[in-house]
């Protein structure tokens, strides 16, 4: 009966695949970044672009056109054009590494604050008491079309999971490069009981002797 109530509540028969959830988050928003950051560069879209000359590679019109979308909600025309392709700059990166597994926690706490500023400008004229009175007014039922506010919640969540869980295990380059520090550190490979990429949160070193000892 110890043994189905531990295997019940802990699912630890499926701790070998739990690095999916977080390389399901990765591999959905890794292409969101890279159209989102591409689009406003106008990457390699440029009518004289040369694959040498990186100077070719933006199209400023692109830019311009993303520039004059943000002047309208937040910055300045001075400074619009700068935080374009800062921004966009940082998705393209950012896309790249979600593929990878690099450096995942690094960037999500980032593209948290890029999401919330993009997902601020959607706003235009309208302010949040006015989407919440709207929220409400209709009972809890609203569209994405309202105003955007539900997808740049939705993207906030799902970077703030994958902050706390990491790259996930066996297909990041994040566990490949700790796992290969800690076996040259310790001269042996790292416990899956002690594993920092385990997605399970609740496992405590109580819980990992429970485990030995009922272990199925």
């Amino acid at each position: 009966m110890d043994k189905f109530l531990l295997s019940f509540f802990s699912f630890g028969w499926l701790k070998g695949i739990d690095f999916l959830a977080p390389l399901a988050l990765r591999l959905y928003l890794a292409p969101l970044f890279w159209v989102s950051g591409a689009n406003r560069l106008g990457l390699f879209s440029s009518s004289d672009f040369v694959w040498y000359n990186p100077l070719t590679w933006i199209n400023i019109e692109s830019v311009q056109a993303a520039s004059a979308h943000f002047s309208g909600a937040i910055f300045s025309d001075f400074a619009a054009n700068f935080i374009v392709i800062s921004i966009a700059s940082f998705e393209v990166v950012a896309a790249i590494l979600l593929i990878l597994g690099l450096a995942v926690r690094w960037i999500s706490l980032p593209l948290i604050f890029i999401v919330g500023i993009i997902g601020y400008s959607t706003l235009s004229d309208a302010t949040f008491i006015q989407i919440t009175s709207q929220f409400l007014a209709s009972h809890g039922y609203t569209t994405i079309a309202n105003n955007g506010m539900e997808v740049t919640i939705a993207y906030i969540i799902m970077l703030f999971s994958l902050f706390f869980m990491g790259a996930g295990r066996f297909v990041s380059l994040d566990w490949f490069i700790y796992h290969s520090y800690v076996t040259k550190m310790v001269g042996k490979d790292q416990d899956d009981e002690d594993d920092l990429f385990d997605v399970d949160a609740t496992h405590t070193e109580a819980d990992s002797t429970k485990d030995k000892e009922f272990k199925i």
